[in-house]
């Protein structure tokens, strides 16, 4: 009997032992590598009291296409280790507006692109890694429309997930005009803004949205131009991991930027 119970017991323990070991990679450029999304996923999340862990990490480049990140193979040998649980794309900001446009399809950038979200979300498939593909932010509605579209048309058919950030990015930034989500005429995120995705991208990994606890990260806030290389981890390039000084993120500002998480729409469902 005592031998069941604990047999029982560790049946139970199963799930929330594989959450707390779950890892994801995010795959992209500055857009997520300035002002370190990772970073600010992981303090989030290892503020949460529910267990549900997930860790971070990321492969980058400045200016990076996913067909360059394809093209070198790197990423590819890391979703074929097992490491990981979940992938994140992040395509080149812009990109995926071509995919909302007929002609615009045939550019060989669109093509590249369209060609290299296949791969990698059939590669995935290949060893159970979930695919999340993340949507970015345009300078204005109609163009953020087109990166919706496109993003949409990427995921159609297939078994990935869109997580479409940008309009939760530019409505914040528009109804807290104080909060600014950009840190220059590019777009590159603020801490505000990519602490928004981070709590978009838990939410579509767990189903819940993360509470507003403080937390704090000694993770380097990085710049546009990071001397970060797209053949390793972000977490084992010493020459990024700054000065060891913290950032500190209040609860208080946490609060606003999780109660826009919770009014997104219901993440859309991956094809089957």
């Amino acid at each position: 009997m005592r031998k069941f119970l604990a047999s029982l017991l560790l049946l139970f323990a199963l799930p929330a032992s594989a959450g707390e070991n779950a890892q994801v990679l995010v795959v992209g450029n500055s857009l997520t590598y300035v002002n370190n999304l990772p970073a600010l996923f992981n303090g989030l999340v290892d503020a949460q009291p529910d267990g549900l862990r997930w860790h971070a990490d990321l492969v980058g480049v400045p200016g990076g296409s996913l067909a360059e990140h394809w093209n070198n193979g790197f990423v590819a040998k890391q979703i074929a280790s097992g490491q990981w649980q979940a992938v994140v794309l992040q395509e080149r900001g812009g990109t995926l507006a071509c995919l909302a446009n007929p002609q615009a399809r045939e550019q060989e950038d669109c093509t590249s692109s369209l060609a290299a979200h296949r791969r990698f979300i059939e590669l995935a498939g290949k060893y159970n890694v979930r695919v999340i593909v993340l949507g970015t932010w345009g300078p204005d509605a109609i163009w953020q429309g087109k990166l919706s579209r496109g993003l949409n048309r990427v995921v159609a058919g297939t078994k990935a997930e869109a997580l479409d950030v940008g309009p939760l990015v530019r409505d914040y930034g528009k109804k807290h005009g104080g909060t600014p989500m950009g840190i220059d005429q590019i777009g590159h995120p603020s801490v505000d803004a990519n602490l928004l995705v981070a709590g978009a991208l838990y939410r579509q990994l767990t189903g819940n949205t993360p509470r507003a606890l403080a937390f704090e990260t000694k993770a380097a806030m990085l710049p546009a131009l990071a001397d970060i290389k797209p053949d390793q981890l972000l977490s084992q390039q010493a020459q990024l991991a700054g000065d060891g000084h913290a950032t500190t993120i209040e609860a208080a500002r946490l609060v606003p930027l999780m109660e826009a998480v919770a009014a997104m729409p219901p993440p859309l469902k991956s094809a089957k």
